[in-house]
């Protein structure tokens, strides 16, 4: 048609140097760091840093973490995979051994994120954590239908400051942890927000957050479903975290299970948080001191409509 020009769209676009549109529709710069993306689907670890544009996705996240740079504020963004699909080539554990790094789904449509993956290794951890400052957010992490050992995510080194926001952690084999750290680590600063674990019908996990060594850390605002145990297991050497604002379906009225404060863990503070078990007035402390009196701080919990006030040992 005279006076118009057709204009044709490629798959060569170039995101980098993008501005985003912050407050008001102001233009703000993305980060120092580059965005990597990842498609199980269609993504080919060949593409390396043209993975930059989301039309060549990298295959796995192992292959995009290969390529990011530590302490740059490098993003691997997960696209709309399946999320009980993982990429056929990926590495488990997916090792988040780069400094800074968040690994982070697209977006997500109410509780279930569009992005995700699980595996279906039946020993091995999901994800370990060994590098300071990274995140996992938004992501759906699942699948493992059988073994008795691996956990989804582990802290499998010293590490600093490790954030865990905004994902969905289901269909666990009840062997395994959520999040674990190993009792020869130090993990501190940790912060481990806004998740849901499991479902409310059958126990998914043996402790939804097992912490050994994890100091000065926050878990706040969580979901739990039932735990064929301790839902949060604070042990020995785990001291100054908040357990704050967390809600807990257990499976069973029994002491303990929604928070344990094992001998040895000190200066914890455990606070506003509601367990529940059914309809009736529970029998039992969901919330358990198993040291001395004065070792940790309780504030009020809640067990189904009672407040709990001070610690039980």
């Amino acid at each position: 048609m005279a006076g118009f020009q057709q204009l044709k769209v490629t798959r060569e676009v170039d995101f980098s140097g993008a501005t985003i549109l912050g407050a008001g529709g102001v233009a703000g710069s993305l980060s120092a760091g580059k965005t990597f993306y990842v498609d199980a689907s269609s993504g080919a670890d060949g593409y390396g840093t043209q993975s930059q544009n989301p039309n060549y996705p990298m295959e796995t996240i192992t292959g995009a973490m290969d390529i990011c740079t530590a302490n740059k504020g490098d993003t691997i963004v997960v696209l709309a995979n399946s999320p009980s699909s993982p990429a056929t080539n990926e590495t488990f554990p997916i090792a988040m051994d780069v400094g800074g790094v968040l690994l982070t789904g697209m977006y997500s449509r109410g509780l279930l994120s569009d992005s995700g993956f699980g595996t279906d290794e039946l020993d091995g951890n999901t994800i370990t954590v060994s590098a300071n400052y990274v995140t996992i957010s938004n992501l759906y992490l699942g699948v493992k239908t059988g073994g008795t050992t691996g956990n989804v995510i582990e802290g499998g080194a010293s590490a600093f400051s490790f954030t865990l926001r905004n994902c969905y952690i289901e269909a666990q084999y009840t062997a395994l942890y959520g999040f674990f750290t190993g009792g020869s680590y130090d993990f501190p600063y940790l912060l481990i927000e806004d998740n849901t674990w499991g479902d409310n019908n059958t126990s998914k996990f043996t402790s939804a957050i097992r912490l050994f060594n994890a100091t000065r850390g926050m878990v706040r605002r969580n979901v739990f479903g039932a735990c064929s145990s301790y839902t949060i297991n604070l042990l020995a050497s785990c001291g100054t975290v908040n357990v704050l604002d967390n809600r807990f379906h257990l499976s069973a009225d029994t002491d303990g299970f929604a928070v344990y404060a094992t001998s040895g863990s000190t200066g914890n503070y455990i606070d506003g948080n509601h367990a529940a078990h059914g309809l009736s007035t529970m029998a039992n402390d969901p919330f358990w001191e198993g040291g001395s009196d004065g070792d940790n701080n309780w504030g009020i919990n809640y067990a189904n409509a009672t407040a709990v006030a001070g610690i039980r040992s």
